[in-house]
């Protein structure tokens, strides 16, 4: 039985398992080249759920919607396991500075940075926040993410920080990607703590983790682990605040400076250690070693002009590598996944199939999420984006414009284009 079927698929992208027809799991080193390409292909879906996928003709669905995809192809809804997409605020001045020589440092420093956007995320409703932040939502969703993981952060004390939370959760009633909420208090020092931490650390610990966990706003906890920001040491403190209260975690590591984040994030456990551009040795190795995701930001590398993150080292040694947009007012305003994946492969020289796989499973993985989506297989959930070219290499190649002609999600049909 199925109540819609996609039809001669000219190319599908599986990204599924090749062993015993289970969940897909986390791909790592060289099986992220492994994304189970199969031609003139069959998808059926029942409800919400895919329940059979394989060649066109080989099953027949009687009474199904049909959906031809000649000279199409399909992947899994791309999985966006690191954005800050949900907030108030414009930072396209602090941008233009940049361009004329101003360090993401100096901008911080001068009042602006993640305190600019605290301000206007203080200074605004939470409708304001919702309205200001569908957009990007929307738009995320027509360029192929099916998931997208929504952090607070720019709030910084405890009401304006649950405010956030709540808009991400009113959000999530009327569009149609998931967004998966996280909580990033520690983001940053507000301006009445840059001097003394402690009393705002004790805010996260006492009042802000009670609260999130309580009303279930998050079930991850983020921390903004580098120099100028949160030391290993009281990251360490609000991650085991966090994992007391059964919330999982999740790293900004190494972005700024090699500063033993990636190490830690191997020490607690987390799921994913994200940014990683001056990562160690010695960090890659540990990550390996305790199954740490390395989301890979290289949108992030791109704005800001900085090194990209040493992938290929990663892939190489066996890590289980992901990649994500990091959207923020900041320092990437780019909600495109496609995007993302062209400067992962131009950037960083990952291959096509690498960046796929970082952009679908890998993502879910990222999320503990891998046993339900993030590849196209039976009794996973119907989340799939359809392109206009005839085969996966295309949609880096031709880059910089939108190549979705439609997506399904949660087994919906969207955005049909001719």
């Amino acid at each position: 039985m199925a109540t819609l079927l996609l039809e001669n698929i000219t190319t599908l992208v599986t990204v599924a398992s090749a062993g015993d027809g289970g969940p897909s799991p986390r791909r790592a080193g060289s099986a992220m080249n492994d994304i189970g390409v199969v031609r003139n292909a069959d998808v059926a879906i029942d409800g919400d759920t895919i329940v059979w996928t394989g060649r066109s003709g080989e099953r027949s669905f009687p009474g199904a919607e049909r959906i031809d995809c000649a000279g199409k192809t399909v992947l899994p809804g791309f999985v966006d396991s690191h954005t800050h997409i949900v907030h108030a605020g414009d930072r396209a001045g602090e941008f233009a500075m940049r361009l004329r020589g101003a360090t993401y440092q100096e901008i911080a420093a001068a009042g602006g940075g993640i305190i600019s956007t605290m301000r206007s995320v203080r200074q605004s409703t939470i409708e304001q926040i919702v309205e200001r932040s569908r957009g990007l939502v929307e738009s995320a969703f027509r360029h192929g993410s099916t998931t997208i993981e929504a952090k607070s952060g720019y709030g910084l004390d405890t009401d304006n920080e649950l405010k956030l939370l709540e808009a991400i959760a009113l959000l999530n009633r009327d569009v149609a990607p998931t967004l998966v909420p996280t909580f990033l208090g520690a983001h940053d020092f507000p301006p009445e703590h840059r001097e003394d931490h402690e009393p705002y650390i004790t805010e996260i610990i006492e009042r802000m983790l009670p609260a999130v966990a309580e009303r279930k706003l998050a079930a991850f906890c983020d921390v903004f682990s580098d120099t100028g920001y949160y030391t290993v040491e009281e990251s360490e403190r609000i991650f085991e605040a966090a994992a007391g209260l059964g919330m999982r975690t999740r790293v900004h590591a190494d972005e700024l400076s090699s500063f033993g984040g990636a190490e830690m994030a191997a020490r607690i456990g987390a799921l994913s250690a994200d940014h990683l551009l001056m990562i160690s040795d010695e960090g890659i190795e540990r990550m390996r070693e305790a199954g740490v995701v390395a989301t890979l930001l290289p949108g992030t590398a791109f704005f800001l002009k900085l090194p990209y993150a040493p992938a290929r080292k990663m892939i190489e040694r066996g890590m289980t590598v992901a990649l994500a947009t990091d959207c923020n007012p900041g320092s990437n305003m780019c909600e495109n996944m496609q995007m993302t994946l062209a400067l992962a492969c131009m950037g960083m020289r990952m291959t096509v199939e690498e960046a796929i796989t970082a952009a679908t499973i890998n993502g879910a993985a990222a999320l503990g999420m891998a046993d339900s989506i993030g590849s196209i297989e039976a009794g996973k959930r119907a989340d799939l984006a359809i392109f206009g070219v005839s085969d996966y290499p295309a949609i880096v190649y031709h880059y910089g414009v939108n190549q979705v002609e439609a997506m399904v999600k949660d087994g919906v049909l969207h955005r049909w284009r001719n």
